[in-house]
């Protein structure tokens, strides 16, 4: 399914409202001066309002892109898109994407 590729720019964030920021930073390819996120990155989870002591699950952690660009790769790896799918760790809960550019898009 085609969509726009995901930069470092992006907004990001938990289910819950957390901040998330991509790790590494860091990719070759890049749009708009801005690097391109893939499927090799992980994103750190900042500030997730899951309510822990209600359910006994503790806050989201970290985030990660499961499934990527099936035509766009860089380095080898498939790149991120709006819409993607993704999971955060530990309550498996998809992370909430927009992205920081509305020129490329990918297949």
């Amino acid at each position: 399914m085609p969509g726009l590729l995901l930069t470092v720019n992006a907004v990001v964030t938990c289910s819950h409202a957390g901040k998330a920021t991509p790790l590494p930073p860091t990719s070759r390819l890049s749009v708009m001066g801005m690097a391109v996120v893939t499927l090799a990155h992980s994103y750190t989870i900042a500030g997730c309002g899951f309510p822990a002591a209600s359910s006994g699950s503790p806050p989201c952690v970290s985030g990660k892109l499961t499934i990527g660009a099936a035509r766009v790769t860089s380095m080898g790896l498939p790149v991120g898109i709006v819409p993607a799918t993704s999971t955060c760790v530990p309550n498996a809960t998809p992370l909430i994407l927009t992205p920081g550019q509305q020129r490329v898009n990918a297949i």
